[in-house]
């Protein structure tokens, strides 16, 4: 079958990086979009994991389609980049009406070699930049690209506001070499990961006032302490509304007695994501929010391929769950909002 006669499955970038999902709003890969989809790079682990995953994860979880080949080619007189992939994307393709998926988005190589955003609007720099890069990789690769094709849990939000938290007291996998476990050992030490569990790696929210997208990054989330975390996940609460607030406080704590019960279960490097549509009205509907986990190229449970045996919960996990709950709690003493920072990026 001719590559061509799927041109229109054209994967656009993600408008939050993001993680924006990432959908990345955070993270250090590009995340790509199409269809009411979002397609990362592959990872045998993760597909083998979500392929596992049971029913009551999963509800917490974007849904795991399948993995496809994807690749960039450039034309090489306009240098318009075309990102493609053979097979059909329509599994979740009735849910995509997002504002961002409709605007006109892709890629192009500049005269000096470089990928570029080719966009209407720019969004997020950072998720721009990320995506950019793996882009840039695929167009040096003779062969098609593996990527893991999962729903995008938000593609049928008109102004997506996403919160993504790094989770757990560990990031690194027991794989991981002995640079790459120093390196992820120092950001925990060194950030509210290893006091709180979690961490701020990226923060999307829409500005009714302004018509624009407050960005927070993942250097920010790393430099915060205890109490710059709970400012910026009040500020989130704070947009969401108090219906909306509630409702994620109450599938938090479900996420949390769930993962509890899960022995011997890891999830290092996993992040949970929380995201709600500023355009619609404040609701307490399940709809109204999103509380998933994702990324688990890292996690692990006994038998899972020949890796170690932990016994008990993930500790750091629940800790880290536990702090974003009760950032959400409403007190009666104030407490400080966090400010607009020079790594806060609106557009």
């Amino acid at each position: 079958m001719e590559l061509t006669a799927f041109r229109h499955q054209v994967f656009y970038t993600n408008a939050f990086n993001s993680k924006d999902f990432k959908l990345k709003v955070g993270g250090h890969f590009g995340i790509l979009s199409c269809n009411g989809h979002v397609a990362k790079p592959s990872n045998l682990r993760e597909m083998a994991f979500y392929k596992v995953m049971n029913s009551e994860l999963k509800y917490f979880s974007p849904a795991f389609c399948k993995e496809v080949d994807v690749r960039a080619t450039a034309n090489p007189s306009t240098g318009q980049i075309v990102v493609e992939t053979l097979e059909k994307l329509d599994c979740h393709k009735k849910k995509s009406s997002s504002k961002h998926e409709r605007s006109s988005t892709g890629f192009r190589l500049t005269d000096d070699g470089r990928v570029t955003v080719d966009t209407e609007k720019q969004w997020n720099p950072w998720a721009a930049g990320c995506q950019c890069k793996v882009v840039e990789r695929m167009l040096k690769e003779p062969e098609p690209t593996p990527f893991l094709l999962l729903e995008n849990v938000v593609a049928h939000y008109s102004r997506p506001c996403v919160l993504d938290l790094k989770i757990g007291t560990r990031q690194h996998g027991d794989d991981a070499s002995e640079s790459k476990r120093h390196r992820q050992l120092m950001k925990c030490r060194h950030s509210t990961s290893a006091t709180l569990g979690v961490r701020v790696v990226g923060m999307q929210m829409y500005e009714a006032e302004t018509k624009s997208y407050t960005y927070v990054e993942k250097q920010e989330g790393r430099r915060i302490d205890a109490a710059g975390f709970r400012g910026y996940v009040k500020r989130f609460i704070k947009c969401s509304g108090r219906s909306r607030a509630a409702r994620m406080r109450q599938k938090l704590s479900k996420l949390r007695s769930l993962l509890a019960e899960f022995e011997g279960y890891r999830f290092f490097s996993a992040s949970i994501l929380i995201a709600f549509d500023a355009e619609a009205a404040d609701s307490s509907d399940d709809d109204a929010v999103k509380v998933c986990i994702i990324d688990f190229a890292h996690s692990t449970f006994s038998g899972f391929f020949e890796d170690l045996a932990y016994s008990g919960a993930d500790e750091g996990c629940l800790l880290g769950l536990d702090s974003i709950v009760d950032a959400m709690e409403p007190n009666i003493t104030k407490e400080p909002v966090a400010p607009v920072s020079s790594y806060e990026k609106k557009k």
